[in-house]
């Protein structure tokens, strides 16, 4: 199976850090992961802002991704992507795209379970 973890991050490379708020990034990265567990960038889509929670989270559905890693993400994308089927993972802040699919692959992320981020800019 085919396997795209999004990331929300500060920049389009695999040495950027993950971003610290889902809605408030600077890029959607996208991964793909290989059967031998290699991994290469898909997609690189620039956060122009947006009106509603719900549109990244579209978004990274319509580019087939399977997988998230956040650094931090409001209760309307978090139930979003639950409705999706997509599984989030707690990403390390501060750490990059790269470390986090690495951390990731070796099974040391956890899932998320609820939202992490609250107040009324909670997306």
């Amino acid at each position: 199976m085919k396997k795209v973890i999004g990331i929300p991050s500060n920049g389009p490379n695999l040495s950027d850090n993950i971003s610290d708020h889902f809605g408030h990034c600077n890029y959607f990265v996208g991964i793909k992961i290989n059967e031998d567990n290699s991994f290469e960038k898909l997609f690189g889509i620039k956060n122009n802002g947006h009106t509603g929670c719900m549109e990244p989270v579209i978004e990274m559905r319509d580019n087939e991704v399977t997988d998230m890693i956040v650094g931090g993400i409001g209760g309307r994308p978090f139930m979003g992507f639950l409705q999706f089927g997509i599984p989030m993972n707690q990403g390390v802040t501060g750490k990059s795209i790269e470390e986090n699919i690495e951390l990731y692959l070796k099974g040391k992320l956890t899932e998320l379970k609820g939202s992490s981020c609250s107040g009324p800019m909670n997306h």
